[in-house]
């Protein structure tokens, strides 16, 4: 009888060690989806206060870009100048006025050699790109003799009707009509009304004064301004299971960034102005800036650019909490009207 109660209780203990240890195991598996959650609330902001910074950032783009004129940042290289592959040191173009004073280019736009490459900063005689990073966002370094555009720009392209460039994106109007362009729109390029006299007079003969009014240079003929997205975090879908852009998959790796306003005058290419603007919850997807991020198969570009139209287009998709601490996304929009016509 001894003995049986002996085994009894050693069973027990043994049941009892076994059941602390599962209750160990889900009691940690449960803290940890507590604090994964945790960590992406603290990391985000409630959705609707992401929403309400963005619609603040929006209306100060339409009051500062009412009078101004957007522009397109495209150069070529010199004639018989070819782009080796393993270059990274400089890009020699013929010009680059107006390109950011640090950014990504895009080369061989719409080919199948089409590459992006970033550079740090702009040489003083405006001809060369310095310090290179080659096959940026997932493309691959190869060689080129063609013309560079600035990889932030979104336009329509010329033939929208069986247009010669198969991969052109495909973007939705603010009206519903699908619009063929190219380019990553990321980014805008724009000069405003300036009076570098400080005598209130914006006017030279028939013609606006546009630049910009640089922090530390002040407004200046020779200046330039350009909205762009800076990623500053990132998402992964797998690590919430949840399918942000509606794909089927929850593969996705996204950049969270915001957008900031770069000011900077040509002539003194590093001093550069830098603000950011509205919330640092706009979404873009990894190796796919301005692709679809709302499943309906169309582009997202932040920026889209009509120059036949004077219209800019903004696109901006955002991360934030719903009140159970869950990703959610939202999208808002905006058409701004632009002068782009400095003869009165």
């Amino acid at each position: 009888m001894e003995t049986h109660r002996n085994t009894r209780s050693g069973l027990g203990l043994v049941e009892l060690m076994i059941s602390v240890t599962l209750f160990t195991v889900v009691l940690l598996a449960s803290m940890t989806l507590v604090d994964s959650g945790r960590r992406f609330s603290r990391a985000t902001m409630q959705i609707t206060s992401v929403e309400d910074l963005a619609q603040q950032m929006l209306f100060k783009m339409e009051k500062e870009l009412a009078n101004a004129a957007g522009v397109e940042p495209k150069t070529s290289q010199p004639s018989g100048s070819v782009l080796d592959a393993t270059e990274t040191a400089q890009l020699e173009s013929s010009d680059n006025v107006g390109f950011p004073p640090r950014g990504m280019l895009l080369i061989d736009r719409g080919e199948d050699t089409e590459e992006r490459i970033s550079y740090a900063s702009l040489s003083a005689d405006h001809r060369f790109f310095l310090d290179l990073t080659r096959g940026e966002s997932c493309t691959q370094p190869v060689s080129h003799d063609a013309d560079l555009y600035w990889a932030g720009l979104a336009e329509p392209i010329e033939v929208q009707e069986d247009p010669p460039v198969a991969e052109s994106g495909r973007a939705l109007a603010e009206d519903g009509s699908e619009i063929l362009f190219s380019g990553d729109g990321f980014g805008f390029t724009y000069r405003v009304p300036v009076d570098p006299a400080g005598e209130n007079n914006f006017i030279d003969g028939n013609q606006l004064r546009l630049g910009a009014d640089v922090l530390g240079i002040g407004p200046t003929e020779n200046g330039w301004n350009a909205l762009v997205f800076v990623p500053k975090n990132t998402y992964d879908e797998s690590e919430t299971d949840d399918d942000l852009n509606r794909d089927g998959d929850t593969d996705d790796v996204y950049d969270i960034g915001q957008i900031r306003r770069l000011s900077w005058a040509h002539d003194q290419p590093a001093q550069v102005e830098e603000i950011g603007m509205g919330p640092s919850n706009v979404l873009q997807e990894r190796c796919n800036w301005g692709g679809d991020l709302d499943g309906d198969k169309f582009d997202d570009p932040i920026f889209l650019w009509n120059r036949d139209t004077n219209l800019l287009e903004v696109r901006l998709f955002l991360l934030g909490r719903s009140n159970e601490d869950m990703p959610i996304v939202r999208s808002v929009q905006s058409v701004m009207f632009l002068r782009n016509e400095p003869e009165l």
